[in-house]
C-alpha cells in the first residue's frame, strides 16, 4: 500500500537559528535541502549553512570582570572634588608648566 502525501507548508527562514527547524521538517518529508539557495538568500557561505544544519551553535561570550573593578571605589574617591590629591596634582602641573 502506497501513500502519497503532499505537504504545502511555508516556512520563513530569516536567520541561521531557523535552520535546525527547517532540517527537521525536510527530513520528515524525506526531501533534500538546497544549501546553495539558502546561502544566497541569507547572504552566507554554503559551508556555514551546512554547519548550522548539522546543529552548530555559536559559543556565548564570557562575561569577565575588569581588573579595575575591585579598585573602582578607591579611584572614584581619589578623583572626586573633595580629594586633596586632585588639588596637589593640579598644583604640581601648574608649577611645571610655568
Amino acid at each position: 500500500m502506497n501513500y502519497t502525501v503532499k505537504i504545502d507548508t511555508e516556512i520563513k527562514i530569516t536567520s541561521l537559528s531557523d535552520l535546525p527547524k527547517l532540517k527537521e521538517m525536510m527530513e520528515r518529508a524525506k526531501m533534500k535541502i538546497n544549501k546553495s539557495k539558502l546561502a544566497r538568500d541569507l547572504g552566507k557561505d554554503r559551508r556555514t549553512i551546512d554547519k548550522y544544519l548539522k546543529g552548530y551553535t555559536p559559543s556565548s561570550s564570557r562575561k569577565r570582570t575588569s581588573k579595575v573593578d575591585e579598585y573602582y571605589n578607591v579611584i572614584q574617591l581619589l578623583l572626586s572634588e573633595e580629594s586633596s590629591q586632585t588639588f596637589y596634582y593640579v598644583d604640581c602641573k601648574i608649577k611645571l608648566d610655568n
